[in-house]
């Protein structure tokens, strides 16, 4: 009897055997694992993570059907439960075994990583290793007859047992290097343990759903080694900066000398490393200059650039495009990724996975050579839901990881991001460069970053600061302003220079405002996440045009416009916030030299308008920015890397209580960064006398809360442009659609996407302003998008009923 794994979509195709989806699966995940020190181990959870599929339960599953699909319940045979007891009793160590076996029965959890101890008295690990298996003696005998003989099995076995007793030796020595407290070390090592699974159960994952797709294909998947292509891209950027001759100017001096200090650095190797550069000071370009030496060096699988969840990614991906290859639509080599396109249905969010889709297997799985993706996302593939996420996680190893305008980062999830940062650097071989002209000094906390020795690539920070000051601030901020107010106030500066840049908190005010002065001014714009990427790349390219023939322009924009974009006005007006979006919102005034100083305004709108309740790290930000200001003799000092060294120690101090994701809602415990190591509550269960359970990480906890931002968002298509064409081939026959398809598809997608919340999905959906594509009849992953194109307005994005104007906009994402 052949045993199959996965059956052919297209008729008169041959399925896949078992055996070879396994044996191939195995080969994928060793070289996923490459450099990790943990090959052998990720072998051995691909070879076995579906050796449940020879259960006789699921063969008949499967060739159920295969002749009529509506006749089962897809994904209703368990066949993960079956590897993890396998493996589970192979080791004769039980801390290695609850290790490794947890990562295999979790492969299809929406959830991940099993809890081992949800609370003191519940581990739902020991419930589903302990769950019964009629067949399982008959599963391993078909393993071993088809795969692998039992006695090579268990020198497999021992081999990987081996490995990862040499791995975690090597782990306890590099914590004593910065642990001297035996207590001390046990809780960092647990953190490391947890970060270990989300690598291995990442490459198992993505061994998994690429050898699945490549059957799909008919291909045969492969690792790709991406250093000629570094090589090659080095050179290029080193010509074309060459290309733009010897600089003239003072400023363009002053960024030339920055480049090369980037691109020498490199040569450090792997690390956490600060480049403290003034706002105007090309960090885009340095830091991808040192991104590529660093790459094509070291051998680096990828190169993921980050950037804040405000901003706007399709700047820096465009220009790396020009730079490198000259390919504007190239989404092969340089990605931006803005969210995951499909979604699945609720009833699978907090279980396992109804088998892999098509859809799943389209989504991207980070595996360009070039990832430019935000904050949100980054975080998310680390500690959010979703198998997709998870799938990700270990392209972040063995890569050069630069993140722009750090200041950024979300609060409440800054010790978790300091965790992993620190696990990727150490132990997981990637090099990482925190970018910003306000350092937020994440070393200086409790569980802080280790930066490595001699970090900042800048050595003489106060004096290039000094020479790239070009603005002085003007305080409007002692009173507060109503939106007429504010109109005035623009009108009034507008009539002054007649280029001015409006920035306030929340998308709701950005509308108000732009509003009342649509009509008013001559040249006004509106920019906020409304609108799509392209959109708002379309707009910036039209605002930059008048700017530099020296028209009349107003643009009223949330602080998506602070980082990463280069444009210069004379005038910048900043609604009130922290000092570090203070410092960025200058950076886009004067920002070439064009004046002999240009002036930023602070103004404070009334709470009516922002509605800053909804956003409460901004409205505390902008209490400690207040506090400041009346200790400042002169205003602009404000902007000095010593103030935003003070400004950042005072906002953490004062902010203690929220760094590590408080999360009231789980029983007994106050925060998920304790929960990566559920050490208390290890300690507090009867398990670790009577079953000699070893680790406590709750990752299914950890994941069924965790969001970036509060109130999940979802990616939705719009019809701006060649949104409208895809829209059109994602609604087709769905036997058209090939996964490959699908992936270029999804690819092309992402600068088409708006991201709104769960709740405005459903209030849009509701409406009928936003319907799901039914692209496979059996799926239960959808894709959103809007097919009425009333609903996309040409100024303002994505827009609800006109008697509800702001039903939308009452967030900034």
């Amino acid at each position: 009897m052949q045993y199959i794994a996965h059956t052919a979509t297209e008729q008169g195709n041959e399925d896949q055997l078992l055996k070879d989806h396994l044996q191939r699966s195995q080969a994928l995940a060793e070289g996923f694992a490459s450099g990790t020190g943990l090959t052998k181990t990720a072998g051995l959870l691909a070879l076995l993570h579906d050796v449940g599929k020879y259960s006789d339960k699921f063969q008949a599953y499967i060739h159920k059907a295969k002749q009529d699909p509506a006749s089962v319940k897809r994904g209703s045979v368990d066949h993960a439960t079956a590897g993890g007891q396998i493996l589970l009793h192979a080791f004769d160590e039980p801390y290695l075994g609850q290790l490794v076996s947890n990562v295999l029965i979790s492969h299809h959890n929406t959830l991940g990583i099993k809890d081992y101890l949800a609370t003191p008295e519940n581990s739902p690990f020991l419930d589903r290793i302990d769950k019964p298996i009629d067949d399982l003696p008959t599963i391993k005998q078909r393993f071993y007859t088809e795969v692998m003989a039992a006695p090579s099995f268990q020198i497999l076995v021992d081999k990987v047992a081996q490995e990862l007793q040499q791995y975690l030796e090597n782990v306890r020595q590099e914590i004593e290097k910065v642990y001297h407290n035996e207590a001390e070390c046990d809780e960092e090592l647990r953190r490391v343990i947890f970060f270990t699974q989300k690598t291995l159960s990442s490459i198992l994952i993505d061994a998994d759903r690429t050898d699945t797709m490549a059957f799909e294909e008919g291909k045969v998947a492969d690792c790709a080694d991406r250093t000629t292509l570094f090589v090659t891209y080095h050179k290029k950027l080193l010509a074309r900066l060459r290309a733009f001759g010897e600089p003239t100017t003072e400023i363009n001096k002053l960024r030339n000398r920055l480049s090369e200090q980037c691109d020498d650095f490199a040569e450090r190797g792997d690390g956490i490393y600060t480049l403290s550069s003034p706002t105007g000071a090309g960090k885009t370009i340095a830091s991808l200059r040192y991104a590529l030496h660093e790459a094509a060096k070291n051998k680096k699988r990828q190169i993921i650039y980050v950037i804040p969840y405000t901003s706007i990614i399709e700047q820096n991906a465009q220009v790396f495009r020009n730079l490198l290859n000259g390919d504007p639509d190239d989404d092969t080599n340089i990605l931006e990724f803005h969210s995951n396109v499909a979604k699945k249905s609720d009833s699978t969010r907090d279980g396992d996975e109804n088998d892999i889709d098509r859809l799943d297997l389209a989504e991207s799985s980070w595996d360009s050579p070039i990832i430019v993706t935000t904050m949100v996302q980054f975080l998310n593939t680390i500690f959010a839901k979703g198998t997709k996420n998870a799938r990700r996680f270990h392209n972040l190893l063995n890569a050069v990881l630069v993140f722009d305008e750090i200041q950024n980062l979300p609060l409440r999830t800054t010790k978790l991001f300091n965790a992993a940062i620190n696990y990727l650097a150490t132990y997981g071989h990637s090099d990482i460069l925190l970018c910003t002209a306000t350092q937020p000094s994440l070393d200086r906390l409790t569980d802080g970053i280790r930066l490595s020795k001699d970090h900042e690539l800048i050595p003489d920070l106060t004096d290039t600061f000094e020479k790239f000051r070009r603005v002085e601030i003007i305080n409007r901020s002692n009173k507060q302003m109503d939106a007429d107010e504010l109109a005035d106030l623009l009108q009034e500066v507008y009539a002054k220079t007649h280029s001015v840049l409006a920035i306030v908190n929340t998308k709701g005010a950005t509308r108000v405002i732009y509003d009342r002065l649509e009509d008013q001014v001559p040249g006004a714009y509106h920019l906020s996440t409304n609108m799509c990427p392209v959109h708002r790349k379309n707009v910036l390219k039209e605002i930059k045009q008048r700017l530099k023939e020296g028209k009349p322009t107003l643009c009223i924009s949330t602080q998506l416009i602070e980082a990463g974009v280069d444009i210069s006005f004379k005038t910048v007006v900043r609604s009130l916030t922290g000092v570090d979006s203070i410092a960025q919102a200058a950076g886009r005034c004067n920002r070439n030299g064009e004046l002999t100083v240009g002036q930023v305004y602070l103004v404070d709108p009334m709470p009516a308008l922002e509605r800053l309740t909804k956003l409460p790290e901004i409205d505390r930000a902008k209490g400690v920015t207040e506090t400041l200001l009346y200790k400042l003799d002169q205003l602009t000092d404000l902007l000095n890397p010593n103030w935003v060294q003070r400004y950042f120690e005072r906002y953490y101090h004062e902010q203690a209580a929220y760094l590590g994701y408080p999360c009231h809602e789980c029983p007994r415990r106050l925060d998920l960064y304790s929960m990566l190591t559920g050490s208390q509550i290890l300690k507090e269960s009867d398990y670790q006398q009577e079953r000699e359970l070893m680790w406590a990480g709750d990752a299914e906890t950890i994941a069924r809360h965790f969001e970036v931002i509060p109130g999940d968002t979802v990616g939705v298509l719009v019809p701006y442009q060649k949104g409208k064409d895809l829209i059109y081939d994602l609604n087709g026959t769905p036997s058209d659609l090939t996964i490959q398809n699908l992936k270029d598809l999804f690819h092309r997608a992402q600068p088409y996407l708006v991201n709104v919340y769960q709740n405005q999905l459903n209030n849009l959906l509701t409406q009928g302003i936003i319907v799901p594509l039914s692209i496979l009849s059996t799926s239960d992953t959808m894709v959103y998008a809007v097919t009425d194109e009333r609903y996309y307005d040409p100024k303002l994005g994505l827009i609800s009923h006109s008697t509800d104007p702001l039903a939308v906009d009452d967030y900034i994402f």
